[in-house]
């Protein structure tokens, strides 16, 4: 969720929806500015009062039919007098005004001047406004009559007029072209993005392909070179391995065939060993650093758990007088590489079987599933480590103070080459003592490779 949150695109987002908030209300405060403003508020009365009160002095007091006929034939709205007995409006379809609502108008007065028949209203007062079934009606005390006055005109078909929600949509048209806009500027960052997690995955072989001249081709250019100088060391570090690997073999392959020579079968047999030490070091190291540095991709295939630590414990010669107690689940299966995965046992079985005891020769493993993940653990009844050991063991070389010799038949390998193999498989793996004695080592591997 924090990944997302801290996502360009939904920053982006976040900025334009914060400017579009802030516009509407600049908007919004603007116009209502605009609308309240003294200046522009006196003008707008101005000549409205000055319009209804020429059109009142037109129509003459009292009213008059044919006046009134003569003076509205153009005028944008429909007209409706009543009064003394007297009703006249400009279409016959003027609809019933009772049940609106009129409340009072910003107009407080209309000033008449050139009426001077008797009991004509010289200040007109109280008149009234609303809005009704999308028609807007203004109503005025006319002396003893009352003008009431409907714009649009009847015979137009009234409908909204939508100028707010126009007002949005245009609004919001305009920021979301500018969000697309500015949006598919920065769209090959994700590509960057993207081809940086692939490269650092292993893909050495993947580039970026942006035909780009600004600051984001010249990045992607950059990454394109810095991935082709990776590639050219771990290439040179490659070569160097190998050529490190067959300069050793070769004489040690040469000091063998002397060594079976020899007449004396103490020495024989003790630098025959001492050789195959060498030479499962030189192997360990090859393999641990093909898989750190990517140069090992996983062959990847389904393990049965079960069945693979079986065939583990009956091929290894190692495990012969320890008694092996399992707790595993049937059809318990991992995506995983095959081989790699009876390596990693192997080194944990091989670790654990060297510090059993002759009381105990045992060595206990259970395999549970949790979610997305299996935890295999294997425990021995050994002596345990040393506190200040526990993080140390699956550095290279390193061996416990009580197994510095290689008598033992330790190098000092198998962990970190273990761990190695865990952290390919995005795993984890970790070593603790276990509460009634001896160690225990927790590994940790997703049941599906991403």
């Amino acid at each position: 969720m924090l990944q997302r949150i801290n996502s360009l695109s939904i920053k982006l987002f976040g900025v334009f929806l914060v400017t579009g908030l802030i516009y509407f209300y600049l908007l919004d405060f603007g116009v209502r500015s605009l609308i309240l403003n003294e200046e522009v508020r006196d003008t707008l009365d101005y000549y409205q009062t000055s319009y209804l009160g020429n059109l009142m002095e037109d129509l003459g007091y009292p009213p008059n039919a044919e006046i009134a006929d003569e003076v509205t034939k153009d005028m944008p709205f429909d007209i409706l007098i009543t009064g003394n007995d007297f009703e006249w409006s400009t279409t016959s379809e003027f609809p019933n005004i009772d049940p609106i609502d009129f409340q009072p108008s910003a107009w407080d007065s209309i000033k008449i001047k050139k009426n001077s028949a008797a009991g004509s209203p010289t200040l007109i007062e109280d008149s009234e406004f609303a809005r009704y079934q999308d028609r807007t009606y203004f109503r005025i005390p006319y002396g003893d009559y009352t003008i009431t006055m409907v714009n649009p005109k009847i015979s137009i078909e009234a409908g909204p007029t939508y100028l707010f929600e126009a007002i949005v949509l245009i609004s919001l048209s305009v920021l979301l072209l500018a969000y697309l806009l500015v949006k598919r500027m920065i769209n090959p960052i994700q590509n960057i993005q993207q081809a940086a997690t692939k490269i650092g995955q292993g893909e050495l072989t993947h580039r970026i392909d942006i035909n780009r001249e600004d600051e984001l081709g010249l990045l992607a250019k950059e990454v394109n070179f810095l991935a082709d100088n990776v590639v050219e060391m771990l290439e040179a570090k490659q070569r160097l391995n190998m050529g490190v690997s067959h300069e050793l073999r070769s004489p040690l392959t040469r000091a063998k065939l002397q060594i079976e020579m020899l007449n004396d079968p103490v020495k024989r047999e003790s630098l025959l060993d001492e050789i195959q030490a060498m030479e499962s070091i030189i192997a360990s190291l090859l393999e641990s650093e093909a898989i750190n540095y990517g140069h090992k991709k996983l062959d990847l295939g389904n393990v049965d758990i079960d069945r693979s630590i079986k065939d583990l414990v009956s091929s290894s010669h190692f495990l012969n007088d320890i008694e092996i107690e399992s707790d595993i689940y049937e059809n318990i299966s991992i995506e995983a590489d095959p081989i790699l995965f009876q390596v990693m046992l192997k080194n944990i079985f091989e670790n654990a079987s060297r510090y059993t005891t002759e009381d105990k020769k045992q060595i206990d493993i259970s395999v549970l599933q949790a979610n997305e993940e299996i935890n295999i653990i294997i425990r021995d009844y050994g002596p345990g480590l040393a506190i200040k050991d526990l993080d140390k063991v699956f550095e290279p070389f390193f061996r416990a103070e009580e197994s510095r010799s290689r008598s033992s038949g330790g190098y000092g390998l198998g962990l970190y080459l273990t761990k190695q193999i865990a952290d390919a498989h995005g795993g984890r793996i970790s070593i603790q003592n276990h509460e009634n004695g001896g160690a225990e080592v927790s590994l940790h591997l997703p049941k599906k490779q991403s």
